[in-house]
């Protein structure tokens, strides 16, 4: 039996979901993981309650990216809110971040400027 596959930049992954503290940008080709590891961050700090959904921004270059984007952050933070490994207020921080996701930018670039104008 082979070992499991670790991707080359696994830490850089582990840095995105688990460096809460951190502004980051990211920035990689198409089919890395990018939206994989952006939906684990939001979770966790939605979850861990290090901020709320009317303070995230996750800007991407296009409306198909945003939308897809949007709808894995609310099915991680469905999922999340029913997952019995985690406590009680991480889901119910969970259970809120579903109901307030419409207030997270998350966005296009130009839409995001849009807003800002």
């Amino acid at each position: 039996m082979s070992a499991p596959f670790v991707p080359a930049d696994q830490a850089q992954r582990d840095r995105i979901r688990g460096a809460l503290d951190e502004t980051l940008f990211v920035e990689a080709g198409a089919g890395t993981g990018k939206t994989t590891s952006l939906v684990d961050r939001v979770v966790g700090l939605v979850s861990r309650g290090r901020t709320t959904l009317d303070r995230i921004a996750a800007i991407t270059f296009t409306e198909a990216a945003a939308s897809e984007l949007g709808d894995r952050v609310r099915e991680a933070l469905e999922n999340a809110a029913g997952d019995p490994t985690l406590g009680d207020a991480e889901r119910q921080r969970c259970r809120k971040g579903v109901g307030d996701l419409d207030q997270a930018s998350i966005q296009t670039l130009h839409s995001f400027a849009a807003d800002l104008l």
